[in-house]
C-alpha cells in the first residue's frame, strides 16, 4: 500500500491551508469558543473552495472526492481552524453523507447541490436520554397521518441542531419489529412546527453546539423518509452504512488535535528558558515530546490504513474502530502532556493548550464510546 498523496491531493491540502491562513485565525477560534457562536460569516467563502461538496459526485454539485480526500480535509481543517472544521462537519457529514449514501435519487438531486453551495446545514439526531450506546433502544416515534408522519419524542446530545436546516432524525416506525428493525430516518426541516431546540452547556467544543430536541406532533411528509418509501424501516442499515466513515473521520480529527498540541508544545519548549537554556534541551521534556510524537504518528498510520481499506472497497470496520480508539485516546494523552510541557501557562485560558485538552476529552465518548468500539472489535474478530 502507498500512503503518499497524489499531486492532486497535495494541491488540495495546500488549498485548505491557504483558506485557513487567509480567512481564519487562532484569535477567531478563541473568540468563537468563548462566545459559543457558529461562524456563519465563513460559510460562503468555504463553499467557494469546493469543500462542502467534497464527497459528492459532480452530478450532485460536488467534486467527487475519495475517502482519503475526506480524511485529508478533516485533518487539515481540525488542525488549522476549529471554526472551519465546524463549518465542514455540519453540512457535509451530519446531513450530506447520510443523504448521499442512503437517500433517494430525488433527495440527492434536491439537497446535495444546496449543501455543496453552503445553503444547507444538517444535524444527525440519534441519541436519546435512554438510548446512547444502545442506539437501537430509541423511542422517538413516527406515526402515519395521511400523507405525513407525526413525530413525537426527545433527542439529546445532538451536534449543531440549533443551526441546522435539516435534522436527520432516527425514529421508531414499527414497535412490533425486533430492536434493529422498524427504525426509519426522516429528513426534518429545522424550523418545523412543534420542534423545540435547547442548547446544552458543555466543557469544550463550543463553536459547534450540542442540543436537546423535543418533537411535539411534528408533521413530516412521507417524501422526507430517507431513501424515499423504500427507506421505511431501513434506518438501522442506513446508520450502519455510515459508521466506518464516521469512525475514520473522528480518528483524523483527533490526530489533528494531537498534532496541534504537539506543535505548540515543541515551539514553546524551544523558546522557554530555565536555568540558562531552552527547556527543550532537558531530557525529561524531550521524552515527553518524543512520546507525544509516537502517539501521533501511530494514530495517523492507523487512520490512513483504515481509509485506504475503505477506499479499496475492503472490509474495514475493525480497522476503523481501532483507529478511532487509538487516535482519541492518544489525543487525550498528548494534550495533557502538552499542558505539562507548558507548565502553568498551559492551564491559563489565554493559551490554547487548555482548549485542546477540553476538546480532546470528547473523542473517547462521541461517535460510539471507546468501550463500545472494543466490544465491536471483539465481536468482529470472533473473541466472543
Amino acid at each position: 500500500m502507498d500512503f503518499r498523496f497524489t499531486e492532486e491531493q497535495e494541491a488540495f491540502r495546500q488549498t485548505i491551508r491557504k483558506f485557513i491562513e487567509k480567512e481564519t485565525s487562532r484569535e477567531l477560534d478563541r473568540q468563537l469558543e468563548e462566545e459559543g457562536r457558529f461562524p456563519f460569516e465563513l460559510s460562503d467563502k468555504m463553499a467557494e473552495t469546493g469543500l462542502l461538496g467534497l464527497p459528492f459526485p459532480e452530478e450532485y454539485g460536488g467534486v467527487g472526492g475519495s475517502v482519503m480526500d475526506f480524511v485529508i480535509a478533516a485533518e487539515e481543517l481540525a488542525y488549522g481552524s476549529e471554526a472551519a472544521c465546524g463549518l465542514f462537519l455540519g453540512p457535509v457529514f451530519f446531513a450530506g453523507e447520510q443523504i448521499y449514501l442512503n437517500g433517494s435519487e430525488e433527495q440527492k438531486k434536491k439537497y446535495l447541490p444546496q449543501i455543496a453551495q453552503g445553503k444547507l446545514r444538517g444535524a444527525f439526531a440519534l441519541t436519546e436520554p435512554d438510548a446512547g450506546s444502545d442506539a437501537s433502544a430509541i423511542t422517538t416515534s413516527a406515526v402515519p397521518d395521511g400523507d405525513h408522519y407525526l413525530l413525537n419524542g426527545q433527542k439529546t446530545m445532538i451536534s449543531g441542531a440549533d443551526i441546522a436546516d435539516l435534522i436527520m432524525t432516527c425514529t421508531k416506525t414499527d414497535k412490533d419489529c425486533s430492536r434493529y428493525e422498524g427504525i426509519t430516518i426522516f429528513i426534518v426541516p429545522g424550523k418545523a412546527e412543534g420542534l423545540t431546540i435547547r442548547k446544552m452547556k458543555k466543557l469544550g467544543n463550543n463553536i459547534l453546539s450540542t442540543c436537546e430536541i423535543f418533537f411535539d406532533n411534528v408533521r413530516v411528509p412521507r417524501e422526507n423518509i430517507l431513501g424515499g418509501q423504500a427507506g421505511l424501516n431501513q434506518g438501522w442499515m442506513h446508520m450502519i452504512n455510515n459508521l466506518d466513515v464516521e469512525r475514520i473521520m473522528i480518528a483524523a480529527l483527533y490526530t489533528a488535535i494531537a498534532q496541534r498540541a504537539y506543535d505548540d508544545a515543541l515551539a514553546y519548549a524551544k523558546e522557554r528558558k530555565q536555568f540558562g537554556k531552552p527547556i527543550s534541551q532537558y531530557q525529561m521534556i524531550q521524552q515527553l515530546l518524543a512520546d507525544m510524537l509516537v502517539e501521533i504518528r501511530a494514530s495517523r498510520l492507523l487512520t490512513y490504513h483504515a481509509a485506504w481499506l475503505k477506499e479499496q472497497g475492503e472490509f474495514c470496520s475493525t480497522e476503523a474502530s481501532i483507529a478511532k480508539i487509538h487516535a482519541t485516546e492518544a489525543a487525550k494523552k498528548v494534550t495533557i502532556d502538552g499542558m505539562q510541557v507548558l507548565g502553568g501557562y498551559g492551564y491559563m485560558m489565554e493559551y490554547d493548550m487548555q482548549r485542546y485538552v477540553r476538546n480532546a476529552l470528547l473523542g473517547t465518548i462521541g461517535g460510539g464510546t471507546n468501550q463500545i468500539q472494543r466490544l465491536i472489535i471483539a465481536k468482529l474478530e470472533g473473541m466472543m
